[in-house]
């Protein structure tokens, strides 16, 4: 019988994890004992092995050990991308009063958390940033479909872009486009024109004739 001491629960511990509760990082922690053979008593990751497996025993429960480390990034705080945080220092340099994350309730009672509520003197804006991926696209749409129903108005939504237009599948710039506002990193003039003094963005794809 072979075990680590201990090491790993104080370790996750230290970090926030907990491997006993009804979360992922709990489920984790019990599929990556059972795929190495190993267990968990009081707290150590135990394993035994016939004597002439012993170096294989302590190869499992470092291959183990390494493996459940990674769960420590399940209690690490969500790290704004790129392009968010570009978009606060444009807003910081613009001496544009903004939220970061700001929590809107919906009229059922549901919550949002967009990537800004931007202050300006006659409208507010809730703006969503997306740095660069499909299922980014999406979730945005979603939002932007749920602040609509919050009673904020066409020119109070923001979905920003990272790059161009065709940088994106132009469907899915097409429905969204629907719903609200699309401004783009590389065409920062036109979202400034945009939040400074109420001037329209150009519809990202044009009509089909």
């Amino acid at each position: 019988m072979a075990s680590d001491g201990g090491t790993m629960v104080s370790r996750l511990a230290d970090a926030g994890v907990d491997v006993w509760g009804p979360t992922r990082a709990a489920t984790a922690w019990t599929e990556t004992l059972s795929a190495f053979r190993l267990s968990e008593v009081d707290g150590r990751i135990v394993g035994r092995r016939p004597l002439q497996q012993a170096a294989t025993l302590v190869s499992d429960i470092s291959s183990a050990m390494l493996t459940t480390d990674g769960l420590r990034w399940l209690a690490a705080p969500d790290r704004d991308s790129k392009l968010v945080r570009q978009f606060y220092a444009y807003l910081d340099d613009a001496r544009i009063a903004y939220d970061r994350r700001p929590t809107v309730e919906l009229p059922r009672g549901a919550k949002v958390r967009p990537t800004a509520r931007v202050n300006l003197p006659k409208r507010t804006v809730l703006v969503q940033a997306v740095g660069g991926s499909e299922q980014g696209l999406e979730h945005a749409l979603s939002l932007v479909q749920r602040i609509e129903r919050a009673d904020y108005a066409f020119d109070q939504r923001l979905v920003l872009l990272k790059g161009n237009p065709q940088a994106w599948p132009a469907d899915h710039l097409d429905l969204l486009a629907d719903h609200t506002p699309v401004g783009f990193s590389d065409r920062m003039d036109a979202v400034t024109r945009f939040l400074k003094e109420g001037t329209p963005l150009e519809r990202p794809v044009t009509s089909e004739p």
